[in-house]
């Protein structure tokens, strides 16, 4: 039996952390937001467990970042790395953030919000709650897209009801395929996928065991295991007693469901060093763990995300993120441009925006990856391992000294915050100002406000004397920051909004003024003077910054605010 739905604006498929952001970000723009996902609920198993600062931020405008908090590992359990021959074996050297004060200062500071781990299977439930609060947003589980085909007025998308084989069509006007690393989607498309390196195979052992004993004076998220019997990470879920324990196999010899319960569970009392320890296995989860990017992340009416446009090794956490922050560059545009708001070729920006981030965050993690070899963790050889805990003879010595000599070269793996903040858009929905902007690192963000760049964390007080977060006072929508002398900015934004059919929040800062930033430096830190300003948009990265008041406040906006938009077909340039 086929039944079909009515008009959806859009069809987002998968409710994993990017469909549901999706879903989220599309319900409070007033989207009408249709989520099908083949699986029966949330997921069972941890898998991914970073929220980077970033996606944290994202998660605070929703109002999700202190119950996302509050789930977490408590960040004191969380400050670094460590190597070690078994968990209750000899430690081989560590990697802390609370060694490093600069970097300990910048990721208290770099933003509102720090790193959390948030496994995602606790992650998922509170993006769902989030997203069907939403009465523009319905989730469907246990439906399996098998087709999507397109035409001039929109998608047409075939799946099979999972519990009765029951045929469901569903008619949208855009698509968002988040459908994961093995995206039906994406191969019905015929888009093919660059491919950075061969494929390893993974099992990750979701697992309870009081490991209480072993963790004194090691408040590590990731316990590095070295030994010859097993190479390999446990992931401190709650600090104590949940966890997952990641560690790869040869698949010539061995298929992944000769992993079992009971295997995995002698795995990981060899990996602790604690033969009779308690250990209840509550999941075995087999992954590849790859590094690919999709040719292209648009099909005309068709969108990639998250695990199906880009997949990167998991050193680093950086793939649900890049989903997360896919889902936060995407998801305004389709907003503007089914409203009316916005031409077709906004949604242009969305590849040329997100898949040279996807690119620089595959190929640093594919780095870290291979920057382990030299510790001896995940997948050496346990031939070469074989006397790392022989106290007694020379060949250990020398082994255990190269392992610890190889670890702060993993520093990326730890600290990333110039990864997390410091990339730039360019695209036609960012109006270049021809400033060259400071080049952060990996482990070190230089903030800048050059267009493009995410618009920089600022404290302000506000005008009923509130101290919030500059994500805080911008919100979802298009905003104006300007200086003492930055009147113009105010009729101009006046005219956008009547012009554009937009909203655009204005907020003048500095002495007198509604706002006051807690340090007085936004003007230095934005690179603009009394009279000038910066626009932001609904992503929170920075659209057009002016110095300057430029005489015609009033156009510069409006055709700061057309080019982004995709209502003018030539660029515009402000110096």
């Amino acid at each position: 039996m086929t039944t079909s739905t009515g008009q959806i604006d859009v069809l987002v498929v998968g409710a994993g952390p990017t469909g549901l952001a999706c879903a989220i970000l599309l319900g409070r723009a007033g989207i009408r937001t249709h989520v099908v996902a083949r699986h029966t609920g949330t997921a069972t198993h941890p898998k991914a467990h970073v929220v980077n600062a970033r996606s944290m931020e994202i998660l605070r405008q929703w109002g999700l970042s202190a119950a996302v908090a509050e789930a977490a590992l408590p960040p004191d359990r969380g400050l670094g790395m460590g190597w070690m021959t078994r968990m209750a074996g000899r430690e081989l050297g560590r990697l802390m953030v609370d060694d490093d004060p600069q970097a300990l200062h910048a990721a208290l500071n770099d933003s509102s919000e720090i790193l959390r781990s948030c496994p995602q299977d606790v992650l998922e439930p509170l993006l769902l709650k989030a997203a069907t609060a939403s009465s523009n947003v319905t989730v469907e589980f246990s439906t399996e897209v098998l087709t999507a085909d397109q035409d001039g007025e929109g998608v047409t998308t075939r799946a099979r009801v999972v519990r009765d084989g029951g045929e469901r069509l569903f008619r949208s006007a855009y698509v968002i395929a988040a459908d994961g690393a093995r995206s039906t989607i994406r191969r019905h498309l015929g888009i093919a996928n660059d491919e950075f390196q061969a494929t390893a195979h993974m099992i990750g052992v979701h697992f309870t065991a009081d490991l209480a004993d072993y963790q004194s004076e090691r408040p590590f998220l990731l316990w590095w295991i070295v030994n010859p019997d097993t190479q390999g990470v446990f992931i401190a879920l709650d600090g104590r007693h949940r966890w997952t324990y990641l560690f790869g196999y040869d698949p010539t010899r061995n298929m992944p469901t000769d992993f079992t319960g009971e295997r995995c569970a002698r795995i990981v009392r060899d990996a602790v060093g604690a033969p009779g320890l308690d250990v209840r296995v509550h999941g075995v989860f087999p992954w590849r763990m790859e590094t690919a990017i999709a040719h292209r992340f648009r099909d005309r009416r068709v969108f990639l995300a998250g695990d199906a446009a880009h997949r990167f090794p998991p050193t680093g956490g950086f793939g649900m993120n890049t989903g997360i922050q896919d889902a936060h560059n995407l998801a305004w545009k389709l907003a503007h441009v089914l409203r009316g708001t916005a031409g077709e070729g906004l949604l242009d920006t969305y590849e040329s925006e997100r898949r040279p981030v996807a690119v620089t965050n595959a190929l640093q993690s594919k780095a870290n990856a291979e920057g382990l070899a030299p510790t001896g963790a995940l997948l050496a050889d346990p031939e070469s391992l074989r006397a790392v805990e022989d106290e007694e003879s020379a060949e250990g010595e020398v082994l255990r000294a190269a392992i610890a000599a190889a670890i702060p070269a993993q520093r990326d793996q730890a600290l990333f915050n110039g990864q997390t903040f410091g990339y730039l858009y360019e695209s036609a929905a960012i109006v270049d100002d021809g400033t060259e902007a400071p080049v952060s690192s990996v482990s070190v963000y230089r903030p800048t406000a050059r267009p493009g760049a995410r618009a920089p964390h600022l404290w302000l007080t506000g005008p009923d004397g509130d101290h919030v977060a500059l994500v805080d006072a911008t919100g979802d929508g298009f905003a104006v920051l300007a200086g003492p002398r930055g009147d113009a900015w105010e009729g101009a934004a006046a005219v956008v909004r009547e012009r554009y059919e937009i909203d655009v929040a204005v907020l003048r800062v500095g002495p007198d003024c509604p706002w006051t930033d807690k340090d007085g430096e936004w003007a230095a830190l934005y690179g603009v003077g009394a009279a000038g300003c910066v626009l932001i948009r609904p992503d929170g990265h920075v659209g057009m910054r002016h110095a300057d008041e430029p005489g015609d406040a009033t156009g510069v906006l409006c055709a700061a605010v057309a080019q982004i938009l995709a209502r003018e077909t030539s660029p515009l340039t402000v110096g």
